[in-house]
């Protein structure tokens, strides 16, 4: 067939709602990657709950009556109620990203956004119900939200503005249950759609062709990514921004993630996390339960760009380190800027080229030379500084915006990672290895820094300090937020203000924008009351880069048992942010130290004892047996929660009879999935 121009050739062709973003018939194999409903329970270990309860009436809760789940927030600011899919749903290039779900909002109320769709905190595109106008009687929005930069931006779509089958959304009441579906192609540059099931029938709400897009609502031609990443979750949220006069309940029931086209399998890198060459099986004592001879996670963060991972305020670290290459030492001992004193050695001998583990290092770190002695009291140099990114001021988090203080060399351009001299981390992760007496990581947002000074908030329940305060576009003015509340600043001019304007000032959360207007007070976007507790000490490790929403994805269970004469029993234990295990006496080794070096994954080999987790698979393993190789393709994939902070485990542990001891190594295959 012959065509005179475009506009008879795009005549020509089958509807968009028949076909995917890339322009395919929908026709081709679509295969289901996720799904759920929620008939009997809210499904903990496949969906993480995440509750601001500042009223004391927030909650989330299985609705038995109607196979669902209730996400209830109460009349305070700051209430806020999250369930967010455990994994990141892996975008293949060439394939389109559908999801699908039924959700009821609930009442549109001044100051309450409720949203549903493929997004985080960070990126992602989704549904909201917020502000209400006279041409958006609902409230109803299409919103795509990026942090390429490192500032969060959000662009808004109201349903007036909305470009797809007008007629047909003119008949939609959104106080009724509606079938909500997203899609989107990323490459940088691919489109998003927005859309409803009718009748049967798939309505597209709204679509943006992000490839040669002009984008007003960005100040012209659209010239990075639309997102960061196509790597997204499925997301329902609530939030209460500046309080209301009654509560608001939203219900979601069954949803699906799609890929059009089919998905391949997962391509990723295979490691294997198990016993070192030099000490390749673990002795276990008679009468032992639940022994923890291995356990694998992923590290914290996807990037590593700047910190310590651990330095104390004098620069020097200390504790017990510890030495692994073809030989193996152990050995108490403290490190200044690149040179080790030796305190103490309690077995074999220090020497070149060993990789040094343990409290206080930098990833990486070896010794490159002797300056003096071989044992107590010896000195050597070792390959990285600790002292780069020390922390000078350590600070507790105590509900306000937190403040670190580091030596100079924050506005240093990180080209590596594409930054620039102002604020290049900003938007970034910043992690901590261990907190107060309890041992546990945390993590907060990073909203703002100088050369030496960190402002971080909790990740997801931000937090303010008191500054000079930009509205786009519109000049600076002083502002203050209200000790009560959270979400309302107090302005000191409110000339050309207006709702959807974005804020943006020392201390404020990225992506916070103007929901209303009450004289001198504005309605903020998001919640300000902080979440994390906890007191950093000294000698305490930290870095910052992008939080890791990678996969582990067990393949393989190598074990072997070299006693003669008892049979063990092996049991897998996992640990997820429902179940967490809590490991005595570990020391997680990331295995770029052991010889993988892309791996993002970290493997402990020390743990005496354990507690928590959930068994999730067991076998025997008989005296003599040889190597016994098990097929895991059939696990769930590790991964890190919404917070960032508290990473799943997978612990192989071994129990020994009355009688007789064991002996039994372990090596875990796991494929990374990381893009």
């Amino acid at each position: 067939m012959a065509y005179t121009n475009n506009s008879d050739r795009y005549s020509a062709a089958m509807p968009p709602r028949v076909r995917d973003v890339l322009g395919r018939l929908k026709v081709t194999l679509h295969q289901n990657v996720y799904e759920a409903d929620f008939e009997y329970g809210t499904q903990p270990l496949r969906w993480e709950a995440v509750i601001n309860n500042v009223s004391s009436t927030c909650s989330i809760q299985q609705v038995p009556s109607s196979g669902g789940v209730r996400m209830r927030i109460g009349t305070s600011a700051g209430d806020t109620t999250i369930r967010q899919s455990r994994p990141y749903h892996r975008y293949q290039p060439g394939k389109t990203m559908f999801m699908a779900t039924g959700c009821n909002f609930g009442t549109a109320l001044t100051g309450n956004v409720q949203r549903v769709g493929f997004f985080d905190d960070a990126n992602g595109v989704f549904f909201e119900q917020s502000v209400v106008t006279p041409d958006n009687p609902f409230g109803i929005y299409a919103v795509v939200r990026t942090d390429v930069g490192g500032k969060v931006t959000e662009t808004r779509y109201g349903i007036d503005q909305w470009n797809g089958d007008r007629a047909t959304l003119s008949t939609i009441d959104f106080t009724r249950i509606q079938m909500f579906w997203i899609e989107y192609g990323w490459y940088g540059a691919g489109a998003t759609r927005w859309g409803f099931w009718l009748n049967g029938e798939p309505i597209i709400g709204h679509q943006v062709g992000w490839g040669n897009f002009n984008n007003p609502q960005q100040g012209g031609p659209q010239q990075g990514p639309w997102a960061r990443t196509g790597n997204l979750p499925v997301r329902y949220e609530q939030r209460n921004t500046q309080g209301t006069t009654s509560s608001n309940d939203m219900y979601h029931w069954g949803v699906s993630v799609i890929v059009e086209g089919g998905r391949d399998e997962q391509r990723g890198f295979t490691y294997s996390y198990g016993m070192t060459p030099i000490a390749p099986t673990r002795s276990i004592a008679a009468s032992t339960t639940r022994f923890p001879v291995m356990s694998i996670r992923s590290r914290a963060l996807g990037t590593l760009e700047y910190g310590n991972i651990l330095t104390s305020a004098s620069g020097t670290v200390g504790g017990t380190l510890s030495a692994s290459s073809t030989s193996t030492s152990a050995f108490t001992g403290y490190i200044s800027g690149t040179t080790l004193t030796v305190s103490t050695v309690t077995s074999g001998t220090v020497a070149i080229n060993q990789v040094l583990t343990g409290t206080g290092l930098l990833q990486g770190t070896y010794i490159v030379a002797n300056i003096s002695g071989s044992g107590a009291g010896s000195t050597w140099t070792v390959s990285n500084s600790q002292t780069t990114g020390s922390v000078a001021s350590p600070t507790a988090i105590s509900g306000a915006c937190n403040i670190i203080t580091v030596t100079a060399g924050l506005n240093t351009p990180n080209t590596a990672f594409g930054g620039t001299v102002s604020n290049q981390y900003q938007g970034r992760y910043i992690y901590f290895a261990g907190v107060g007496t309890s041992g546990t990581s945390a993590v907060g947002k990073i909203i703002a820094h100088t050369d030496t000074q960190i402002y971080f908030c909790d990740p997801i329940f931000y937090t303010t300090i008191s500054g000079t305060w930009t509205i786009t576009d519109q000049g600076s003015f002083t502002g203050s937020v209200a000790v009560t509340g959270g979400q309302i600043l107090t302005a000191s001019s409110t000339t050309n203000v207006a709702v959807g304007q974005s804020i943006s000032g020392t201390g404020i959360a990225t992506g916070t924008y103007i929901t209303s207007i009450n004289g001198s007070l504005l309605g903020l976007s998001r919640p300000m009351t902080a979440n994390a507790t906890g007191t950093y000490t000294t000698r305490q490790g930290w870095c910052i880069g992008l939080s890791n929403r990678g996969q582990l994805l067990p393949k393989r269970l190598m074990a072997v048992q070299t006693a003669a004469t008892v049979n063990c029993t092996v049991e897998i234990i996992a640990g997820n942010p429902v179940t967490p295990v809590t490991l005595t006496g570990s020391a997680f080794t990331a295995l770029t130290d052991l010889g993988s070096t892309y791996s993002f994954a970290e493997r402990d080999v020390s743990a005496t004892a354990l507690t928590g987790g959930e068994v999730v698979f067991a076998f025997v393993l008989a005296a003599g047996a040889g190597v016994q190789d098990i097929d895991f393709t059939y696990f769930f994939a590790l991964y890190n929660n919404v917070k960032g902070n508290q990473l799943d485990t997978l612990t192989v542990a071994v129990s020994v009879p009355a009688g007789t001891a064991a002996t039994v190594g372990a090596h875990l295959i796991c494929q990374e999935a990381m893009s």
